[in-house]
């Protein structure tokens, strides 16, 4: 039920899904017998264009006088949005309004939030940093340029990163107190951990390093050798796992010390999001110009490569859990366009099970994450939601909207509708 809100949403450079598809020379015979082999080789799994299920979000608000929202971010009881009304309006879990905030411009950026709690924080087209209780209240707020400057929070630590000086700085989210500013560009963006904060940094000579700060006092804990490209980082815990030139190097977050170093068979590298990812092993995107990519597993412990599966034409995100390991990739449609393909695994490589959704993506994957009892995929129109354990399609959400912003917390999946000036919550059982 729709409640309007009376008082009042070697890194390489992006390139198009065209580009990658003509690189790629994926026939359509190429994508029919992709089809075939995800109804042979599926365990168990969805149709091609399987009947559409709707769903009925849970609860939905509408800001009224906003035409637009930004991206959502949840904490654990909340979730909050910035809307083109200039204000960053939040949520219960439940769907209670709990802040109305106006800034001095519209808000088009993802805020940063904790965990847990508050305070929360966003950037505004005016330029300036705005946080703001939970509570409504306004609290600090730190003039600047940065329109929509990368934002992110992990602990007690801000960073805010302002393209038009390239300065990164690092607040205490409480008080707003400065722990460090040093110079940097949000691309490739920073990596945040618990002890750790990795930013990539080029000296005055084109070269390119790693810089890792101490979260609480930005003291600086190491910084790796210079060179002509930027290595793929990840970050969890006390590790680091660092890839340049196809060689995975997991590293001890405090110093750098390299614990193991394994160079794997293939080209490891992305397009947009680093081709690396942290989980019960270390996880690579191997990149095929002739064929689909591949799924690399690589012990955490000791580097040994376990295993690696061929998945779609492109990977584009991997969400790996102690449950198992999920992949989105790209395949052509035979219709015309692209669809989204999805890959289940269990941790010794078992493909679980495989399908070919029918969400169409322009570009990239907007979305893939798990939220409660499901596994859901997004493009920027269209999310579907899947039984993890089987691949069966549950629910398809489809509200019309030009453009879809995605986030989850706490089992809880909250979705804006970017073009409308809107956010709802959607099932999750």
């Amino acid at each position: 039920m729709r409640d309007d809100d009376a008082a009042a949403d070697d890194p390489g450079l992006p390139r198009r899904t065209t580009e990658r598809r003509d690189s790629r020379d994926w026939s359509r015979r190429g994508a029919l017998a992709s089809f075939a082999a995800a109804g042979t080789v599926a365990l168990a799994g969805c149709s091609l264009r399987a009947s559409t299920s709707g769903v009925e979000p849970l609860w939905e608000r509408e800001f009224a006088t906003a035409t637009a929202a930004g991206p959502p971010a949840a904490t654990d009881e909340h979730v909050v949005v910035g809307g083109q009304d200039k204000r960053l309006h939040g949520f219960t879990a439940d769907g209670e309004r709990i802040l109305s905030v106006e800034t001095g411009g519209p808000i088009e950026a993802r805020p940063a939030v904790p965990t847990s709690g508050g305070p929360v924080h966003v950037h505004s087209t005016d330029g300036d940093l705005y946080t703001a209780g939970l509570s409504g209240e306004r609290l600090w707020h730190v003039e600047g340029q940065a329109r929509n400057g990368w934002l992110g929070r992990h602990g007690s630590l801000l960073v805010s990163i302002d393209p038009s000086d390239e300065a990164i700085t690092g607040y205490d989210a409480r008080d707003g107190t400065r722990r460090f500013q040093r110079s940097g560009s949000e691309y490739p963006a920073p990596v945040l951990s618990d002890s750790t904060s990795v930013f990539h940094v080029t000296n005055s000579d084109g070269d390119r390093k790693l810089v890792t700060l101490a979260p609480a006092t930005g003291e600086v804990l190491w910084e790796s050798q210079p060179r002509a490209v930027f290595p793929y980082v990840v970050a969890a815990g006390d590790r680091i796992v660092t890839v340049r030139r196809s060689t995975v190097r997991m590293r001890r977050a405090r110093d750098g010390h390299v614990l193991w170093r394994t160079a794997v068979d293939g080209e490891v590298t992305s397009y947009f999001e680093p081709p690396v990812w942290l989980g019960e092993h270390v996880y690579v995107r191997i990149h095929r110009d002739d064929r689909s990519d591949e799924l690399v597993a690589i012990e955490r412990d000791g580097g040994a490569v376990r295993w690696r599966r061929a998945v779609g034409d492109e990977l584009e995100t991997v969400i790996a859990t102690s449950e198992g390991v999920f992949v989105a990739s790209s395949v052509d449609d035979p219709d015309g366009g692209i669809l989204i393909r999805l890959d289940a695994f269990d941790l010794d490589g078992t493909r679980r099970w495989q399908t070919t959704t029918d969400v169409a993506i322009g570009g990239t994957v907007e979305a893939l994450g798990r939220a409660g009892e499901l596994l859901f995929a997004a493009s920027d129109t269209e999310l579907a939601a899947y039984d993890p354990a089987t691949g069966n399609r549950r629910w398809r959400y489809d509200p019309a909207s030009r453009r879809l912003g995605v986030t989850t917390a706490d089992g809880a999946l909250y979705v804006s509708q970017r073009d409308r000036g809107g956010i709802a919550r959607l099932p999750t059982s």
